[in-house]
C-alpha cells in the first residue's frame, strides 16, 4: 500500500511540474477574441405613453436600461438583464417606481428590426418571478419598439 501511495504522489508531482511551464489561456482573452458586442436603442409609442430601451447585446446576452413614461400612471426606469432564446428576448427588469425598487420579468419578440412587448401570466416561487408558460405569452397588446439612433 505504501508503494501505491508513493507512486501516486510521485505521479501527481510530475504532472504538476510538467504543467507549470505551459502558457495559460484566460477566459478574458478567449471572450475578447470571440465576443460580438452590439448596442441598440429602441423607442415605443402608444398614445401618449412611451418606452425607451438601450441594450448591449453580447453574443445573445443582454444588459441595458429601460424607461417607461406613462400619462396616467407612475413612470418607471431601471436596468434590464437577460438573453435571447431564438427570436425572443427574456429580461429581468429591476426598476424604480413610486419610490420603490421592484423586479419584474419582461419579454419581447424580435420581428425584423423591431421588438414587440409580450404579456403573460407571471408567478413567483422562492423569491424568483418568471413567466408561468412561455407558450401562452401574447404579443398583441404591448409596446412595439422601433430602432432609433442611440444618444
Amino acid at each position: 500500500m505504501k508503494t501505491f501511495i508513493t507512486l501516486l504522489s510521485a505521479t501527481a508531482f510530475l504532472f504538476a511540474a510538467c504543467n507549470q511551464n505551459q502558457p495559460k489561456q484566460t477566459t478574458e482573452e478567449t471572450t475578447t477574441e470571440n465576443t460580438k458586442v452590439a448596442t441598440q436603442c429602441y423607442l415605443g409609442l402608444s398614445g401618449k405613453d412611451s418606452v425607451t430601451m438601450s441594450i448591449n447585446n453580447i453574443d445573445g446576452n443582454v444588459t441595458g436600461t429601460l424607461v417607461f413614461n406613462f400619462l396616467e400612471k407612475d413612470d418607471s426606469n431601471g436596468d434590464i438583464k437577460g438573453s435571447f432564446s431564438g427570436d425572443t428576448l427574456f429580461v429581468n427588469y429591476v426598476f424604480n417606481a413610486e419610490g420603490t425598487v421592484s423586479k419584474s420579468p419582461l419579454v419581447f419578440l424580435k420581428k425584423g428590426d423591431d421588438l414587440q412587448q409580450g404579456y403573460g401570466d407571471i408567478v413567483t416561487y422562492l423569491g424568483k418571478t418568471y413567466f408561468k408558460d412561455h407558450s401562452a405569452i401574447k404579443f398583441d397588446q404591448g409596446f412595439l419598439l422601433k430602432p432609433v439612433d442611440c444618444k
